[in-house]
């Protein structure tokens, strides 16, 4: 007979083994939802721009009963940047959602009089063959690539994907999304979206892609000398599509 502390022990073992097997594969990099109203979340932190003195301020709010990262903008320009290492061979696929008024100005990310916008979100990559440098620039400090998301329904007056910035940054406009692939915006205003960030990295770069080394939101006015108040909720990476 099998002594029933080992009985015990080999149950135990096998409900932590198939938890373990069951947890989700997805690695949230803005849990803002399980994140107490404040300011900056812990973990992230402002990304600067050159000659720009007036910054974003970026807060933890509390909206229909679910904590977002909220985007306040006036005349100002600045992002939130998390800093993170991502595996794209093993998890692509990131998602994420946001929403912004449809009276926030959206301009044109080939030229540099006009480069606003309420709503865009940066998949930063490793620069290949060097380490990660310090992320306190868009301009001489951000040595990696970088795909820009932003949203499909902006009036961009240019079909180039590349920023006026430099070549490494390409921007993408992204349609919406439902967990069944339909295009969709809830209710009240936020809409979602997923991408497979290493496809899109082949096609807009043309080679593969490395880790992902930093992830970063961002809403801007200072161009357009406008205001504009946009909001964030949990960005995540996976191994699929779910």
């Amino acid at each position: 007979m099998i002594p029933l502390v080992r009985v015990c022990c080999v149950g135990a073992v096998a409900v932590v083994a198939t938890t373990v097997m069951a947890q989700p594969t997805s690695l949230l990099v803005g849990p803002f939802s399980h994140l107490a109203v404040g300011g900056m979340p812990v973990g992230w932190e402002q990304m600067r721009f050159p000659s720009i003195t007036v910054e974003t301020e970026y807060g933890l709010v509390l909206q229909n009963g679910r904590v977002v990262l909220e985007a306040r903008s006036q005349v100002s320009a600045s992002a939130a940047l998390k800093r993170v290492s991502i595996d794209v061979e093993r998890r692509p696929v990131i998602q994420w959602s946001w929403k912004t008024s449809p009276d926030c100005y959206a301009g044109d990310w080939g030229d540099p009089e006009t480069d606003d916008f309420p709503l865009r979100l940066f998949v930063i990559f490793e620069p290949t063959g060097g380490m990660f440098s310090r992320l306190k620039r868009l301009g001489p400090g951000f040595q990696g690539d970088s795909i820009v998301y932003v949203p499909r329904s902006v009036p961009a007056r240019t079909s180039d994907p590349t920023s006026h910035v430099n070549a490494r940054i390409k921007v993408l406009p992204v349609e919406p999304v439902t967990a069944g692939g339909a295009g969709a915006t809830d209710d009240d205003g936020w809409v979602h979206h997923r991408r497979d960030v290493r496809a899109d990295y082949v096609a807009l770069f043309g080679r593969e892609a490395d880790t992902v080394a930093g992830v970063a939101v961002m809403t801007d006015t200072d161009n357009s000398g406008t205001a504009c108040v946009s909001h964030f909720g949990d960005i995540s990476f996976s191994e699929s599509a779910l």
